[in-house]
């Protein structure tokens, strides 16, 4: 092979193509390909934030402590001179976190493990605020992207999404409290607390579906804008038009509104 065809043959074999599209091109390009609206991908991973994150989390710290602690591991709660500790029932040596059989109930790995009431009550707490870090952003971001999208859309929609937030977490946070309170195995509260809070989220999405609760406050904000800023803005409207007619018939300005 000549000199001349091998370096024809090499610039060929690195050959890239570079296209240059706008940002709009781009997702309009994209939406071509997938078929779907970005703003709807966006609208459903906010929605995937509101029921499931605070759930994956928990999954992920509920792993973790069955892997040191197994399925039967058991721990009780004991008071000594007032203040509570975490005794951890087996052997120490088959563990690679809790070594020990003793631990302050506020000892940091006990609580960032969801181990007790306070540990499983942060674990909670901190999914929720994960959670809401998430959807804000993510709903935002859809009020940007789409064109049907109003400011009401957005406020209702977040109002809701955080309230969903707020109710699954307290409710699986009494659940795990009364799961602590009732058995002695570890990973028992964890498990419940993400049990309940998927349970509480579905059922709360369900309902706003089938009677439209978000669709209904979006109303509501709607129907306050209007009433408020909305008639200020007409009646801001009105007055100018009346200034602006007296300034082009030579009538006193302001007469019969300001005085």
């Amino acid at each position: 092979m000549s000199v001349r065809s091998t370096v024809r043959q090499k610039v060929r074999q690195n050959t890239q193509i570079l296209d240059i599209l706008s940002t709009a091109d781009l997702i309009k390009a994209w939406e071509n390909t997938t078929g779907k609206e970005i703003a709807q991908v966006v609208g459903e991973a906010a929605r995937f934030g509101a029921n499931y994150v605070s759930a994956v989390l928990d999954a992920n710290v509920a792993t973790k402590l069955i892997d040191d602690m197994g399925w039967k591991g058991r721990a009780v709660l004991k008071t000594v001179e007032g203040k509570q500790y975490i005794v951890f029932k087996g052997s120490p040596g088959a563990r690679s976190i809790f070594t020990g059989t003793r631990y302050l109930a506020t000892t940091p790995k006990v609580v960032d493990m969801a181990v007790g009431k306070l540990g499983a009550n942060k674990a909670i707490v901190s999914g929720a605020r994960l959670t809401i870090f998430l959807v804000v952003p993510l709903n935002i971001l859809n009020y940007l992207l789409s064109d049907r999208q109003t400011m009401s859309d957005l406020l209702g929609t977040t109002a809701t999404d955080l309230a969903k937030v707020g109710i699954a977490s307290a409710v699986a946070s009494i659940a795990a409290t009364a799961t602590t309170a009732a058995t002695t195995i570890v990973v028992g509260p964890i498990i419940v607390a993400i049990a309940v809070g998927l349970v509480t989220a579905y059922a709360l999405d369900a309902l706003d579906s089938k009677f439209g609760i978000t669709d209904a406050l979006v109303k509501a904000i709607d129907k306050a804008y209007d009433s408020t800023f909305g008639e200020f803005g007409r009646q801001l409207n009105q007055v100018e038009r009346h200034l602006n007619w007296q300034i082009e018939n030579g009538l006193p300005v302001g007469q019969g509104i300001f005085y």
